[in-house]
Order: C-alpha cells, then sequence, then structure tokens
C-alpha cells in the first residue's frame, strides 16, 4: 500500500490558471467614449464698490457619446469661492427660462498642480464641476451655470478720474467661436467704457505683416438707475490662451477699492480678521491633538510590542531602530507636518511623503526569534483526555493596537468607521481632500497591523491544538469503520506545571506484535509573515519486532531513528503540505499499513532534516 500523501486536483489548477490567463489577455469591451466641445461661454461680473465680484458663467457644451461626469474650469481666480446654487439644463429648456430637467452640480476649487503651464508661468487653479446625478450628462446640448465670488481690488487702478479694471478669462483648449464678458458696476457719472489702452495691450494678435495689433472687441453699453453695465464681445477665442479684458469705469462706483487722499477714512472693522486669531487658534489646537494622540499611540503600541516579545522570548524590531520616545515624538510631527501641507498649502505630493515618513516611524517588523531560547530538560510525558488537550489557550490581556487579537480587531472596526465617515463628511465640503485625507489612513494600519502578536513564537504547549483538534477530526472520518483511539500527551518539564510541548497519540485497532503508538507534533517555525506550523508523524515500533520487520521498507521514505525507550525506533514522516487534512490522510494511511497484512513500498516523503528529537 502507498504511503505517499494523495496527489491535489492538478489538472483543475492548471485549467483555472489558463482560464484567468484567458481572461485577463481577452480584448476588453471599449468603455464609453466622451466628446465634449465647448461651444460658448457667457461671463457676467458684478461689481461692488469694494471691488468684490460675483462672477457667473453660463457655458454651452455640445456632449457626443458620453456619459460625462465632471468637467474642468480652468484658469479662474486663484481667491475663488464656489456658490452652491448652480445647475446643468438642457439648451432648449435654458432658451425658454425652464428649470424642470435642471441638475444641479457641485464646484470644487481644485489647488494648482507641480507642472508650469507651456509658457512657464504657474500652473493654473481648476475649478472642478460635478454633475449631481447617477447618470451624468448623456448626448445633447447643455448650459451650466457656475457662480462664484472673488475680488478684483489688486487688479484696479485709479487713472484720473476713471478706474481701470482687468480680469482674465478661463483656459478653453479648443477654442471658443465667440467670448463675450459683461461688466456690472454701480451707477456712478461718468459711464463705462471699454479700455483700449496700454493695459490691455498684452492680448494682442498678429495681423499679415507680422506686427501686433488689438484684437476686434465689440461693447455695448447699458445703463439704468442703479447698474451701469458693459457687455463686450469678440468674434474668437484663441486656442489654450487666456483673454483680458478691460474696462474703464467711474472711479466713485469702486470707491471702496481705491484709496481717497482727500480724507481720512475711518479704519473699518473686519470681521474676518477678528475670526482670523480664534480660527488659527483652532487650527493649531487641532494640529497639536493630532500629534500628541498619534505620538502616545506610537508609543503604546511600540510599548505592548517590547513586552509581548519578551514574554515570547523574541526581539522586538521596530523598522525605524531608534529610541522609542524619539520615534514616536517624530511620528507625530510627520503626520501633523503632512496634513498641513495636504489640507493648507494644498501639496498633496510633498504631504504625502511627510505621511509616508510618519508610517515608517510606527511601523515594526516581524520579531526576531531567539535561536536555542527554548531549550527543553529532562521531563515526562502524561496522557490527557482530549477536551483537555485541545482546548483553545486562554487570550492574552491587552493587544488593543494590535489587528491579530479579537480586542485589537474591534478598536479597527471601530476606528475605520469612525475614519470613514469623517471622510465621507468631508468629501461633501471638497471631494480632493476627501481622497487625499482616505490615502493616510495608511499611518493607522502601521500601528494596528505591524509588530503582531501572531508573528511571535507561539507556546507549543497550547498552540498546537488547533491544528491536531482538525487533525483527529479529520482522522475519524476517514476511518469511520474501524475508529482509532485518540488520546492527548503533554510534556511536563521537571520543576513546573506547565507543559511545554502538546502531542497526538493514535492507536489503531489490530495493529500488528510491536506497534508502540503513532504520533502526530507540531514545529513552530519563522515565515515571513509568522510562524508556520510544520506537522511530523512518528511511528513507534519495538525494535526487531513483527511490526517493525514489516515496516522495513517504510525505512527509505522517513527517518529512521532510535526511540525514548530502550528497544524501541522511531520512524519519522512529514507530509507534502503542512495541512491538517494532508496530515490526517498519512497518519490514516500508515495506520492501514500496520494493520495490513504486508507493508507497500510506496510512502511518505522523508525529510532533509530532523525538527526535533522523537
Amino acid at each position: 500500500m502507498s504511503l505517499r500523501a494523495r496527489r491535489g486536483p492538478a489538472p483543475a489548477l492548471v485549467a483555472l490558471v489558463l482560464a484567468c490567463v484567458v481572461l485577463l489577455c481577452a480584448p476588453r469591451s471599449a468603455r464609453a467614449w466622451v466628446d465634449v466641445n465647448v461651444e460658448g461661454d457667457d461671463v457676467r461680473l458684478t461689481l461692488a464698490p469694494s471691488g468684490q465680484v460675483r462672477v457667473e458663467h453660463r457655458i454651452t457644451l455640445k456632449i457626443a457619446g458620453g456619459p460625462l461626469r465632471a468637467i474642468d474650469l480652468r484658469g479662474v481666480d486663484r481667491d475663488a469661492v464656489p456658490e452652491a446654487d448652480g445647475y446643468v439644463v438642457p439648451q432648449r429648456e435654458a432658451q425658454v427660462n425652464s428649470l424642470a430637467s435642471a441638475i444641479p452640480i457641485a464646484t470644487e476649487l481644485m489647488p494648482p498642480g507641480n507642472k508650469p503651464e507651456e509658457d512657464g508661468s504657474p500652473a493654473l487653479p481648476v475649478l472642478k464641476i460635478r454633475f449631481q446625478n447617477d447618470r451624468g450628462l448623456g448626448r445633447g446640448v447643455y448650459v451650466i451655470l457656475v457662480r462664484y465670488t472673488s475680488s478684483l481690488a489688486n487688479r484696479i487702478t485709479l487713472d484720473g478720474a476713471m478706474a481701470r479694471v482687468s480680469w482674465r478669462g478661463p483656459v478653453w483648449d479648443d477654442g471658443l467661436d465667440s467670448a463675450r464678458v459683461t461688466f456690472d458696476f454701480p451707477a456712478a457719472p461718468n459711464e463705462p467704457r471699454l479700455d483700449d489702452g496700454p493695459a490691455a495691450a498684452g492680448d494682442v494678435a498678429p495681423t499679415a505683416a507680422g506686427n501686433a495689433a488689438a484684437p476686434v472687441t465689440l461693447s455695448t453699453l447699458h445703463r439704468s438707475v442703479t447698474r451701469d453695465a458693459i457687455e463686450l464681445m469678440r468674434p474668437y477665442a484663441p486656442k489654450g490662451e487666456r483673454i483680458t479684458w478691460s474696462v474703464r469705469a467711474d472711479a466713485r462706483a469702486l470707491r471702496g477699492a481705491l484709496p481717497d487722499p482727500s480724507r481720512n477714512a475711518p479704519v473699518a472693522v473686519d470681521e474676518d480678521g477678528l475670526a482670523a486669531p480664534a480660527q488659527r487658534a483652532l487650527v493649531l489646537a487641532c494640529a497639536f491633538a493630532i500629534f500628541l494622540i498619534y505620538a502616545l499611540l506610537v508609543g503604546r503600541k511600540s510599548v505592548d510590542v517590547a513586552l509581548a516579545a519578551e514574554a515570547a522570548v523574541a526581539s522586538a524590531r521596530p523598522l525605524v531602530p531608534i529610541p522609542m520616545i524619539l520615534r514616536a515624538l517624530l511620528a507625530g510631527a510627520s503626520l501633523v507636518v503632512g496634513l498641513a501641507i495636504e489640507l493648507v498649502l494644498h501639496r498633496a505630493t510633498v504631504g504625502a511623503l511627510f505621511v509616508l515618513a510618519a508610517t515608517l516611524f510606527a511601523s515594526h517588523l516581524p520579531a526576531r526569534w531567539k535561536a536555542g531560547a527554548r531549550l527543553r530538560g529532562p521531563g515526562r510525558w502524561l496522557p490527557v483526555a482530549e477536551a483537555e488537550a485541545f482546548r483553545d489557550p486562554p487570550r492574552a490581556p491587552g493587544g488593543h493596537l494590535d489587528a491579530s487579537t479579537r480586542n485589537g480587531r474591534i478598536v479597527a472596526v471601530l476606528v475605520l468607521a469612525a475614519f470613514v465617515g469623517g471622510v465621507y463628511l468631508l468629501s461633501d465640503i471638497s471631494p480632493y481632500q476627501a481622497q487625499i485625507v482616505a490615502f493616510d489612513f495608511t499611518a493607522i494600519l502601521a500601528i494596528f497591523g505591524t509588530g503582531l502578536r501572531s508573528s511571535l513564537p507561539p507556546d507549543p504547549g497550547s498552540a498546537p491544538a488547533s491544528f491536531l483538534r482538525k487533525v483527529a477530526k479529520l482522522v475519524r472520518r476517514e476511518q469511520r469503520k474501524d475508529l482509532p483511539r485518540i488520546v492527548g500527551r503533554i510534556r511536563i518539564p521537571e520543576g513546573s506545571t506547565a507543559p511545554d510541548e502538546l502531542r497526538l497519540a493514535v492507536l489503531p485497532r489490530g495493529a500488528r506484535a510491536g506497534f508502540v503508538t503513532i504520533e502526530i507534533g507540531v514545529v513552530h517555525v519563522a515565515g515571513a509573515g509568522g510562524s508556520i506550523a510544520l506537522p511530523e508523524v512518528l511511528l513507534r515500533v519495538a525494535d526487531g519486532s513483527e511490526c517493525d520487520r514489516a515496516l522495513q521498507p517504510l525505512s527509505r521514505h522517513g527517518r529512521s531513528m532510535r526511540g525514548r525507550k530502550a528497544g524501541e525506533r522511531v520512524y519519522a514522516f512529514c507530509p507534502r503540505l503542512p495541512t491538517a487534512r494532508m496530515t490526517a490522510g498519512l497518519v490514516t494511511r500508515l495506520a492501514r499499513a500496520v494493520a495490513s497484512a504486508a507493508a507497500q513500498d510506496k510512502g511518505p516523503r522523508s525529510t532533509a532534516a530532523p525538527r526535533r528529537a522523537a
């Protein structure tokens, strides 16, 4: 009878691998394509005497394909504050002022990128417009209404009795057939007019003769009792260029944005200035709280890892081998600096590097097992009841920052739920910042997911219980007709009451003369992600007995050695894979071979080197 472990379903595994390769290499169906053409942008600038401006864009989009879920408005004012009353509506409804099919939009000012523009100027800010419906915008023509507030005070210059006002429009990659901007001022004695002086000379187009000529701009004036509006229109907008619109208005209409040297104006109370110190104090308090909490967590985790490693006769290994206090302080400081750079300075890459540094300071490598730390002295083997031998070991206290323990998993789930809730709330304010903060959860994962107790050397007197329990269950299932007797065995060292090893003894019925027992032991070795259980099956017989002579052909499939007692011989076998199912199959075959008339030539594979003395 063959004692080799049964071969796995190799053809099925090969077929599964081939199927995965075919699925990965097979051509995928083409995704939906979107062709967007901006046909027009009607802008209205409503200015206040203080220089504050409300910018309103009416953008006409022609979409082919789809769906379109978002669009970028590149080149808006850097101090733009989006308003929440925007929408998108089909053009046919916009022409009759109907909002029956209007879809609300969400706007967010994205920080400028690190890559400069083609002309070498700094990167432009982007106003991202997201359509708040499940399907996005399909094929058709739509009108988007988006508003934001800004300040033109620093772009208003005094020129005698008139004030020159300049504003630069967004960038359209494909250009526009016509561009129109309306400046709406408070009413004043002098009417606003187009500024065709030197201030507008920066936006020119070359003529056929090679000279620079001012672009053609048409203006239309609308005056009322309270407001003066001047409409500017150009027949085209260049591709990828920003148009500078400039007008001249009565300085008295913008008296709040210009200094008045004729009188000493009273100092205005800046409510934002009064609120700024309180906001800064709140931000600093939150930053200090994050620093303190994270530093304490890193320090507490380091202490727990060190104590657990010492109890398991191992060495803790922080990823950055520096003193614990310094490592905790650097971790907290790096996290705070990274979050500040990401959320305040809007530099995601630089901030992510600091968060990565905090993650490294908080991480631990698997503990190093000390060679020869568990040297065994003399002891005696005792049989114990199966229920006593196979009960799970008691849970160690603590472990609230360790995801490999039950307490740690509960705390980790609660922290994850709180973090997800915070990111969800932040996504309503700024989806961009919410995505950045979501990636920063790696700093929390470093605390719960490294330095695990599962990587420590397990207790050999209790750790094999769950594995041996599975083996006993499988052996009983395979030998239902002739159930063997299964007994747990523990080794008690001299001078101690705690066992230092646990084995499983299997006694088949009707065994040959000279048979002693079949024992299953488990040896734990250090692996890349923790301990690895390697089972070993020991067949004990009396030296020179009938059973020993019948099992002589098995010697080339296992290791043969002398046993603990005089006149005892031990054959050691290992399953091909360290699984409970293969171990149980090996025990079953050995039991049948002991009880059969003669052993067959084939048997289990031998081990290259002994793991433990029999």
